[in-house]
């Protein structure tokens, strides 16, 4: 299903495609149009529909994902099969080994540099928060900036779950992350 991003007016013609020239009432009356429609489309039910339509699209292409790469084979256990892999993707085992040891370098550059960005924004959380006088404003704001923290933190953790997949070459899932005996932080 392909869905279309752009104008949700695509049926009308783009404006280079238009005649320029009005008629002499049409230059008078130019944007009384609608004072000859009914009240439903004073409304703008068209363009209601229309957005409900572009807004359900887009909830349909949500729900059906990312697509995954399949490109990536796992053994049995969740274990990566490197061979496999490597042929799938056109590289030798060694290139493949190369590469991953790139990511691994690379998430564990990302989830630092997050979890550092998700600290600092943490304490300016709290300092704003203390040092902002006792005002409704206060806590919106406060409310505003929480989710900068969340975002960070998340993201940091992603990458170091991505760290720990690559480290111990198989799939894991978060509590099995959380709950290693292995080296936790990324590295």
């Amino acid at each position: 299903m392909t869905v279309s991003l752009g104008n949700p007016r695509s049926s009308e013609p783009p404006p280079e495609d238009r005649k320029q020239r009005r008629s002499f009432f049409g230059k008078i009356f130019r944007g009384t149009g609608w004072l000859a429609a009914g009240p439903v489309d004073w409304a703008g039910t068209r363009r209601i529909r229309r957005g409900w339509s572009f807004i359900g699209d887009l909830v349909h292409i949500l729900r059906l994902g990312p697509s995954p790469d399949n490109r990536f084979k796992t053994e049995d256990r969740g274990v990566f099969d490197m061979r496999a892999t490597a042929f799938s993707y056109g590289m030798s085992v060694p290139e493949l080994e190369a590469r991953l040891r790139s990511r691994r370098l690379q998430t564990a550059r990302i989830a630092y540099a997050a979890f550092t960005l998700a600290w600092l924004f943490l304490c300016g959380w709290v300092w704003h928060a203390l040092a902002s006088p006792l005002t409704a404003m206060r806590v919106t704001s406060a409310l505003y900036f929480l989710p900068f923290c969340a975002l960070f933190f998340l993201i940091a953790f992603h990458n170091a779950l991505l760290n720990f997949q690559i480290r111990s070459g198989r799939l894991a899932n978060w509590r099995e992350y959380l709950a290693t005996t292995e080296k936790f932080w990324p590295c």
